[in-house]
């Protein structure tokens, strides 16, 4: 039966994927562990494992960056049988290749695999100086001297200077988990390698610097914006079948009163469908917005107004989707937030009751705030996903309750069309909007 035998690298965090330090901080440290038990003078390929491992580790000095501070600590090298045979060979310094490979050529394997023991060791020589580094384990065998690889781990992860230790598993199983429970607990990896190539190419793995995180995109404001702050629309604007005496621009809003009761799709000649043609939707994700205050009606016995607020990506009646806010006007007179999406005339959506005056909600006061604070209806894009999403203005629908709500996604595989907002009646009364402001942005946000 095999010895365990084990083979640790200690890199800097900043040089290993998952440390906590980057390439650029002298200051990290990295040690070296050669293990030095006496199975490492088992063979493959006709050569000693100790052989392919002095050549490996020497091929990663070829490509580490001089400025970066390693050592080398090797065990079970001087006495069989001894589980404190572990010695520091080189403390961590700036890269001396020539030094490193004359101390691992003095490494003659002999005795047992202290693979805890030897981590413990690197951990305490690496935490006397308060900057980042890294261990990472190679090993032909497993723990022979009792240590628990898992507990340690733990251990490791709570030091207050950051730590990562990393394991390649060289001509071994890890059938019970221990060598990659090391590493996974600090945030590393765990490798395996079975021959001299392998071995390489996890020493090169693990030897890449860890790439520079992505920087927080800037706050990014609107791709178009409209607050109505003139007296006519104008070019950048089309209004579907027009009907003049339905709204007008006063005290930088655009107010739109209904003329004909109905909605975006519910026939070709619905008047007063404004579609912003100067806005173009950027590819990829986006939202369009509009703030607005309605006066939707009071609350009546028998249900009351059937009022409709819309955002929408328009082409044509048969051809959109819509982010909804209505009052269904039944018996119950609740109000529900909706995703309508048509294409071709086929119909998808998804709905979401948001308030009913028979469900604990004060309707009155809901009407009244949509009239004197307002909301932010939006119909978002993600992906191929589309959701309606309604913004309260510092109030919600119940005590405590949201101030944000959001449909389900309907999936739409191609889109077409010019932002475009409308409201109306889905009955005989009328419904006044005021829309303060309209945006389109890039991505969900």
């Amino acid at each position: 039966m095999k010895k365990s035998d084990f083979l640790a690298l200690t890199l800097s965090a900043a040089l290993l994927p998952g440390a906590a330090a980057s390439q650029d901080d002298p200051t990290a440290r990295t040690m070296l562990i050669l293990d030095g038990s006496g199975s490492m003078w088992g063979q493959i390929d006709g050569t000693p494992k100790i052989e392919i491992a002095r050549g490996a580790v020497d091929r990663m000095l070829a490509d580490w960056p001089s400025e970066h501070r390693i050592g080398l600590m090797s065990y079970g090298h001087r006495r069989e049988g001894d589980c404190s045979d572990i010695q520091t060979l080189r403390a961590p310094a700036p890269l001396d290749r020539a030094g490193l490979r004359q101390a691992m050529a003095g490494i003659s394997p002999k005795g047992k695999t202290p693979i805890g023991a030897s981590v413990e060791a690197a951990s305490g020589e690496l935490a006397s100086v308060d900057a980042p580094g890294s261990i990472i384990v190679v090993t032909d065998g497993l723990e022979t001297c009792g240590a628990d690889l898992c507990a340690l781990g733990e251990r490791l992860a709570q030091r207050g200077t950051p730590l990562t230790a990393h394991v390649i598993g060289f001509d071994v199983e890890d059938t019970g988990g221990q060598l990659a429970c090391l590493s996974e607990a600090t945030g590393g990896q765990y490798m395996s390698a079975a021959n001299a190539e392998s071995l390489i190419d996890a020493l090169q793995t693990v030897s890449q610097p860890e790439p520079e995180p992505e920087p927080e995109p800037e706050p990014q404001g609107p791709l178009h914006e409209d607050t109505f702050d003139r007296t006519e629309l104008g070019r950048a604007w089309k209004v579907e079948n027009a009907d003049p005496s339905g709204f007008i621009l006063e005290d930088g809003a655009l107010m739109a009163m209904t003329v004909k009761p109905g909605y975006m799709g519910k026939s070709g000649d619905q008047p007063n469908i404004f579609r912003w043609r100067a806005a173009e939707l950027p590819r990829g994700d986006w939202e369009i917005a509009a703030d607005f205050t309605a006066r939707m009606g009071e609350v009546q016995t028998l249900g009351g107004r059937r009022a409709i607020v819309q955002v929408a990506r328009y082409a044509d009646p048969d051809n959109f989707i819509a982010a909804e806010i209505y009052r269904q006007g039944n018996s119950n007179d609740d109000m529900w937030l909706k995703l309508l999406a048509v294409s071709g005339g086929t119909k998808s959506q998804a709905t979401l009751e948001i308030a009913g005056d028979v469900r604990g909600y004060d309707l009155g006061r809901i009407l009244r705030d949509f009239e004197q604070k307002g909301a932010t209806l939006s119909l978002v894009k993600s992906g191929r996903d589309y959701t309606a999403r309604l913004a309260l203005n510092g109030w919600s629908m119940q005590d405590g309750g949201p101030e944000v709500l959001e449909t389900d996604a309907v999936t739409v595989l191609r889109s077409k069309g010019a932002p475009a907002f409308f409201a109306g009646t889905m009955g005989s009364e009328q419904t006044l909007a005021w829309f303060d402001r309209v945006q389109v942005k890039a991505g969900a946000q």
